[in-house]
């Protein structure tokens, strides 16, 4: 897959950034998602959401994006993820910048350091490309009952330093306050496909970690 997903890369910074970064850029990237800490937010991620992204980009809701800008958002806005920090969205569009160079402040590419910052909050956004970036970023929530298990088992062992207490009133909280916005996705395509299933897994998770403890 990651043989793909080079080549993918590749072609991609050739059509938008141009200029002889393409590798080092690579290479900055797999050294992110290629650790071995990596347990979700990992090269299937990106390749769930570009994946996710080639299935809706000829809708008629999506069809006059630039659709290139997107990838790059899509590739770079893990990149950096440590869980120990709050600043991990904002390093990533810096590591953009960096590999883009001048390249990056054209008016087609300042919308990608835009879209991977938006994922710090996942707020509202004006901008249907990030619309569409963060709706599929939050695809998952709303994913069959057995990929949602293994996504949620996936996170939490990314945060395995964290005690199972604090882990829970951290986790609760931050479900709770995706379960309580009125709209989980901000385009109607995913709204009305996973907004419903999406509360489901929530709501299911919320109450296992609210659950007493067993010890």
């Amino acid at each position: 897959m990651d043989g793909l997903l080079r080549t993918r890369f590749q072609a991609l910074w050739s059509r938008t950034v141009g200029g002889d970064a393409a590798e080092a850029a690579w290479r900055a990237l797999d050294a992110g998602y290629g650790a071995g800490a990596r347990h979700y937010h990992g090269w299937n991620h990106i390749a769930d959401l570009l994946a996710g992204h080639d299935a809706v980009r000829d809708l008629p809701d999506f069809a006059d994006l630039d659709h290139d800008v997107l990838d790059l958002a899509i590739f770079f806005h893990d990149a950096i993820y440590e869980t120990d920090r709050t600043d991990n969205e904002a390093r990533s569009a810096d590591l953009f910048a960096t590999h883009a160079g001048l390249a990056g402040e054209a008016e087609r590419l300042v919308s990608v350091d835009a879209m991977i910052r938006a994922t710090a909050t996942h707020g509202r956004s004006p901008d249907p490309a990030t619309r569409l970036m963060l709706d599929l970023d939050l695809a998952v929530l709303g994913a069959p009952p057995s990929t949602y298990a293994a996504y949620k088992a996936a996170i939490r062992r990314e945060y395995l330093a964290i005690p199972e207490t604090a882990w829970r009133l951290g986790r609760a909280g931050v479900l709770g306050r995706f379960l309580a916005r009125a709209r989980l996705y901000q385009t109607d395509h995913f709204h009305g496909r996973l907004d419903a299933s999406a509360r489901v897994n929530l709501a299911a998770e919320i109450d296992i970690l609210k659950s007493p403890l067993k010890y």
